[in-house]
């Protein structure tokens, strides 16, 4: 299942061992690849396995589907302590939203969660009593139990786990990235780009400054996963979507290559942070390469997508956009100022082993 990167920088990288060194040239998906042979296949009570490249599990039971995901995050790949403003409660937030986040990709409504943690002994018990304290935060927005876990001693970095249960109720669907058709409008939720511009300025070691920085480096750093949004595209009638924590390119990926298809994208289209788009012409580029939004991606046909958009604003005054449409013709082509462009997958999108 994708999970959720930040915090990637090249010190970081030049520290793996041999063996990360292997697995970094086979690649994310090579590697997925490698070990799809031995995952169950969606069969009898399992609906969704980690087989189909979902972001979350899907199995039957006798009150609705159930749904599953789990998460980690590690100290100096995924999150620094050094960052100026963030702190352990906000980290308990983030660690439990990108969990949400992919409940949210499979339309579930959150249950219950079990956190591991591998601590260092040196960590200070009010810093501890933090992270519990956003991870309650969260859960308790998204009505969600912490229903128990495990706790490990580690000589660092941070590992932070969370396995998070939801449940589909009778006759609600889950949404997946299968059944795209060419023809169908894609669009996406929110605003765009936010989250990487904060990461950018952050990994540039520079203190957020301006409205705009702020609310850049908040976007990074408290995300707000769309469960709301998701129950609300289900309704209209959509059915393939995903999470872009890594990128709208590495999800119309998801979506559009299984089914053999491919995307245009209107880059000028894209929702972008309207101080982010002053930028330049190429702006685009934050929006729709870079990663950490956790905006819903999803597609349908037009008539279906117009609907959505009615929902989710009357119901949440979250916007939806429509981004581009799917294509017989397979690739992900962006279209800006009139120029079409391909973008090479070597550049798009966030890979954990890339």
């Amino acid at each position: 299942m994708p999970t959720s990167a930040s915090g990637r920088w090249p010190a970081a990288r030049a520290r793996a061992s041999p063996f990360s060194r292997a697995l970094a040239g086979l690649g994310e998906q090579g590697i997925l690849r490698a070990i799809r042979p031995y995952l169950s296949p969606a069969k009898g009570d399992l609906l969704v396995g980690a087989r189909e490249d979902d972001d979350a599990a899907v199995w039957r039971s006798p009150g609705g589907a159930l749904v599953a995901t789990v998460d980690t995050m590690v100290e100096g790949r995924d999150f620094r302590l050094d960052w100026p403003g963030f702190g352990f409660r906000l980290l308990g937030r983030r660690l439990m939203s990108v969990n949400l986040s992919d409940l949210a990709a499979m339309g579930a409504d959150p249950s219950h969660a079990l956190v591991s943690l591998a601590l260092t002994p040196r960590l200070d018990r009010d810093d501890l009593r933090a992270l519990y304290r956003g991870i309650a935060d969260r859960a308790r927005s998204a009505r969600c139990t912490v229903a128990g876990g495990d706790v490990s001693a580690t000589s660092g970095p941070l590992v932070l786990t969370v396995a998070l249960f939801g449940h589909l109720p009778d006759g609600r669907r889950p949404l997946t990235r299968r059944g795209a058709r060419a023809g169908w409008t894609v669009a996406v939720t929110g605003v765009l780009g936010r989250a990487a511009a904060g990461l950018r300025l952050l990994l540039e070691g520079r203190r957020p400054r301006t409205a705009a920085e702020r609310r850049w480096v908040r976007a990074l750093f408290d995300p707000q996963p769309r469960l709301l949004a998701a129950r609300q595209l289900q309704a209209a009638g959509v059915r393939v979507a995903g999470d872009i924590s890594d990128g709208i390119y590495r999800e119309l990926q998801r979506i559009a290559e299984p089914a053999g298809l491919g995307v245009l994208v209107d880059a000028d289209r894209l929702p972008l942070d309207a101080d982010l788009r002053r930028e330049g012409k190429r702006a685009w580029t934050q929006g729709l390469i870079e990663s950490e939004d956790y905006e819903l991606v999803c597609a349908a046909p037009a008539r279906v997508i117009a609907t959505a958009q009615r929902r989710l604003w009357s119901g949440s005054r979250l916007s939806l956009t429509p981004i581009g449409s799917l294509t017989a013709a397979p690739g992900i082509r962006v279209r800006s100022q009139g120029a079409t462009v391909s973008i090479p997958q070597s550049r798009a999108g966030y890979d954990h082993f890339g």
